[in-house]
């Protein structure tokens, strides 16, 4: 529980304090149960972040008596495919293992597989409606920095994907539906290319896409086998780097690009999620690979503004064009805000620098006389104003 500190030095321009809350109260609780509470109204704010659950949310909050309301801002919550492509012993990988970074590796396979996504069925698996959108992968539509024209998309094709297999040697020699690596793959030549993929137990959403992955595949003709762990384990597994491919739902530098930079491209040896430096402690970058890191670090280094939209814009058509990662699918969030609270602007997003209550101007909420409830812990305990008699804890 917070407390409101009654000598808080920000005023209005009478002097007057701002009418910020007595009490802030947290409540230790799951991702999906934070949500149900705050639209049932035993909550009071959260952030709409599963699709899974947006049409209950929604039929709820539709109802002139429901307690809460939902604000939805853009599309910047998205997941994307991320291929390891560290080819320099990075997590110890067995003969299986590094041949499948060695394919991870080759252009035309990661732009195989990003035409045998179908991106709208994998959204529509997720919530029906106009919410998920395609997603190319790199930054987001409609944030700063985006540009549509430095964006290359391949769209869903799956027999062209299947040629790109063959043309670099995956093809189905034992008949069973899936590609074989070529005899002359050290340790699996001949064998089914079977890829893991990692996956957050800990959201219904990451476990869906996961699976949607999965399914596709299959229709290419690759065995890709789930790797579902709770949140820790698949951090400790990731940051390890012990996986194939891994489905993450991208961080703030996508999103705002200006926080958490570096992390655009793999510009130090442990920076990257899915590319780091082996046991020697050096990095095996692609030159496409390097050519972003070069960018990434121009754009910090620099604070002329029409040269950092000019750098995104070569960021953006790096990491789409050479499928640094294959996007997945794009939704917006929503802040699930209680009825009586007051001072909260129209179109505040649910994430640009911070999430939830740290994304608004706290010390501005308020909740109106007439709609005021009992649910102070400590109520008529603060000072009253200057000078006056006021209230005082005993």
């Amino acid at each position: 529980m917070l407390r409101r500190n009654p000598y808080y030095w920000k005023v209005d321009d009478q002097g007057n304090q701002l009418p910020y809350l007595n009490e802030m109260h947290y409540r230790l609780s799951t991702w999906a149960d934070r949500d149900v509470q705050a639209v049932a109204g035993t909550g009071d704010f959260s952030n709409l972040e599963q699709a899974e659950s947006y049409v209950e949310a929604l039929k709820r909050s539709a109802d002139a008596a429901a307690p809460a309301r939902l604000a939805f801002g853009a599309r910047t919550i998205g997941y994307t495919l991320y291929p390891n492509l560290s080819g320099n012993g990075w997590g110890e990988p067995d003969a299986r293992a590094q041949a499948v970074r060695e394919l991870n590796r080759n252009a035309d396979f990661r732009v195989a597989v990003t035409s045998a996504i179908d991106r709208q069925a994998l959204g529509d698996s997720l919530v029906k409606g106009p919410f998920t959108a395609i997603y190319p992968g790199g930054l987001y539509a409609g944030t700063t920095y985006y540009d549509k024209s430095s964006t290359v998309y391949y769209p869903f094709n799956l027999d062209g994907a299947k040629a790109l297999l063959a043309k670099i040697g995956l093809t189905d020699t034992d008949g069973n539906g899936f590609v074989n690596f070529p005899a002359e793959t050290p340790g699996v030549g001949g064998k089914d290319v079977e890829i893991t993929v990692l996956a957050n137990a800990d959201y219904q959403t990451d476990k869906s896409l996961a699976e949607g992955v999965v399914a596709q595949m299959e229709k290419l003709g690759i065995r890709v086998i789930p790797n579902i762990l709770t949140g820790t384990q698949r951090d400790a597994t990731e940051q390890s780097g012990k996986f194939d491919w891994t489905v993450r739902r991208n961080g703030s530098e996508l999103i705002s690009v200006v926080q958490g930079t570096v992390a655009l491209a793999p510009t130090g040896p442990r920076i990257s999620a899915h590319h780091r430096a082996g046991a020697d402690d050096k990095l095996d970058l692609l030159p496409w690979e390097q050519a972003m890191v070069d960018v990434v670090n121009k754009f910090i280094s620099t604070t002329d503004s029409a040269e950092r939209v000019d750098l995104m814009k070569q960021y953006q058509k790096l990491y789409t064009e050479n499928v640094n990662g294959i996007g997945l699918t794009q939704y917006p969030g929503a802040l699930i805000i209680n009825k009586r609270f007051a001072n909260i602007p129209a179109g505040a997003p649910i994430f640009m620098f911070n999430w939830a209550e740290d994304n608004i101007i706290r010390e501005r909420v308020f909740v109106p006389a007439d709609k005021q409830q009992n649910h102070e812990l400590h109520p008529n305990t603060l000072p009253g104003a200057p000078g006056s008699a006021g209230p005082v804890s005993l």
